[in-house]
């Protein structure tokens, strides 16, 4: 039989167990990972997301729709303009016949 599968599995299985049984170096204070090191320079990001010219432009348009919309929510639900608003508020009768 050949035995070269076998040996190369048992040469990982040695190497991996060699690994884990050497102990780690300590952690010194200058090391990254270490519970005693300082943290690092807090710097203030540039935000890149500041409003131009078209977003200011297009907020201002929102905003005028806005309030137009709650002037015309004020009057309920009329199509048309204010003044064309119906006198009777009579709904019309609709009939359903069941055959």
């Amino acid at each position: 039989m050949n035995r070269a599968p076998f040996q190369i599995i048992a040469c990982v299985a040695v190497a991996l167990l060699a690994g884990c049984a050497a102990a780690p170096p300590p952690l010194t204070s200058a090391s990254p990972v270490s519970p005693e090191a300082q943290e690092g320079a807090h710097t203030p990001r540039q935000s890149s997301l500041r409003a131009d010219d078209a977003t200011r432009k297009t907020a201002a348009l929102l905003s005028a729709a806005q309030k137009e919309q709650q002037h015309w929510d004020a009057y309920g639900p009329v199509s048309g303009s204010p003044e064309e608003e119906p006198k009777d508020n009579t709904k019309p009768e609709t009939k359903h016949e069941h055959h």
